[in-house]
Order: structure tokens, then C-alpha cells, then sequence
């Protein structure tokens, strides 16, 4: 029987699931449409096994794993289960173990009503006085919710130093601006370098659709014949 070969150390495992303004997963294709990271392998958990995604004609799993130079990366499309949980935090953590990685970095969407023109990074650590993350504010109040604060506290409670760099967004259309920014955060921590330009104008033709499609919708109805006729687009 042949044996696996043991594991190249990697500095850091990166998570990449569903957040508001999809930034984690735009993050994620991105990276690996700019040859950053490559799908290595899959991950099963409980209450996914009935889905699989199908990309470029190729049925596969629906949580990937992604190496880059120095860190693994875990992404999914779909979100995760509530019972499938705990048993996607134990096989993250044993990641973290089997790649002698020094920290789990969690990416995540902070959500704003009000439009700005630059979106800001912030950073909270499991970790007391942690170190700061250049590119990124330290995040002074907020709040988690779901699998990545549950991932955080029991990391706390296990000695596994997570940090998560949050960015500001929208919480209804995939944010590409927003994600553009917190790849720049990435690349002093992760040690990359990253052309975000197709990012960002990729997110601004979509912009232009949806508020155009807005401005259809929202346009007033006129009167035919004394009678007020619906609009339809």
C-alpha cells in the first residue's frame, strides 16, 4: 500500500464561505482565476451529501479546498447545514494541525446601509492583544453570527489563533469593489500580489445592469386612452 506523502507546511488555512455581499466566495474565484490558489481536493460533511456543483462541465464537490504558495484555502457555494457544523469545524481544524499552519484567517462581509466610496477593512482576533493586520482597522464593537463565530470561540477555548478580516458591503449583490479591498488586506498576509482592476470592473458592468433594470422598474406608469396602463420590463 502506498504510502500519502506528508503534508508541505502552510503559514495559514483561509475561510471562504457565504457571507453577506458574497465577498468570501468572489475572494476565492478570484484567486483562483488569477492562478493564486488550485483545487486540490474536496471536503464531505454531514447535510451536503446530496449536493455537488458543476463547473466547466465537471461535477464537483461543494466545499473545495484550494492550496496557494503558503496557505490552504476552504470555500463553498453552498452554506453550510447547521447539523454539518461542528464536523466542518473539526476538519478545519485538523487542517490547521496537519499543515503546522500558525493561524486560521476567516473572511467575512460587514454589512452598511449607506453607500461609500471606499469599503474598510477591519480585524478581530480570538487572540488577546493579537497583532495588528496591516491594510486593516481593528474592529473596536460588532458582533458573529453562524459557523464562523462558532469557529472563532472554540478555536479560543482549543488555543487555535483565528482572525477574521471583515469588510464593509452590501448585503444584496455580489460586491466586487468591497472584495477588491480585502484582497489587499491578503496580500501582506498571505504573501501575494493580486491584479483586482478585472475585479472591479467586472462588479461596476453589473452595478450598471441592476441600476438600470432599477430605473425600468421604477419608472412611472402613463395614462392611454384616460387609463392609467401598467409597465412591464
Amino acid at each position: 500500500m502506498k504510502k500519502e506523502a506528508p503534508a508541505k507546511n502552510k503559514e495559514h488555512i483561509v475561510i471562504a464561505f457565504q457571507t453577506v455581499g458574497y465577498i468570501s466566495v468572489l475572494v476565492a474565484r478570484y484567486l483562483e482565476e488569477k492562478g493564486i490558489v488550485k483545487d486540490v481536493f474536496g471536503m464531505n460533511i454531514d447535510g451536503l451529501e446530496e449536493f455537488a456543483m458543476v463547473r466547466d462541465g465537471e461535477i464537483i464537490n461543494p466545499i473545495r479546498i484550494l492550496e496557494g504558495e503558503n496557505f490552504m484555502m476552504v470555500t463553498s457555494h453552498f452554506p453550510i447545514p447547521r447539523n454539518g457544523a461542528e464536523g466542518i469545524i473539526e476538519r478545519i481544524f485538523d487542517m490547521y494541525k496537519k499543515y503546522s499552519a500558525k493561524d486560521i484567517i476567516i473572511m467575512e462581509g460587514l454589512p452598511i446601509e449607506d453607500e461609500k466610496e471606499k469599503s474598510t477593512v477591519y480585524y478581530a482576533s480570538n487572540i488577546k492583544n493579537d497583532a495588528p493586520v496591516d491594510k486593516a482597522e481593528k474592529l473596536g464593537e460588532g458582533a458573529m453570527i453562524g459557523l464562523n463565530a462558532a469557529m472563532a470561540i472554540k478555536g479560543r477555548k482549543e488555543k487555535i489563533p483565528i482572525r477574521t478580516l471583515m469588510v464593509e458591503t452590501h448585503e444584496n449583490i455580489p460586491d466586487g469593489e468591497a472584495a477588491a479591498e480585502l484582497i489587499k488586506s491578503l496580500e501582506d498576509v498571505l504573501n501575494i500580489k493580486v491584479d483586482t482592476a478585472e475585479l472591479i470592473t467586472e462588479y461596476k458592468k453589473t452595478l450598471a445592469k441592476i441600476n438600470e433594470l432599477i430605473k425600468r422598474v421604477q419608472a412611472p406608469s402613463h395614462k392611454e386612452n384616460g387609463h392609467e396602463q401598467e409597465m412591464y420590463v
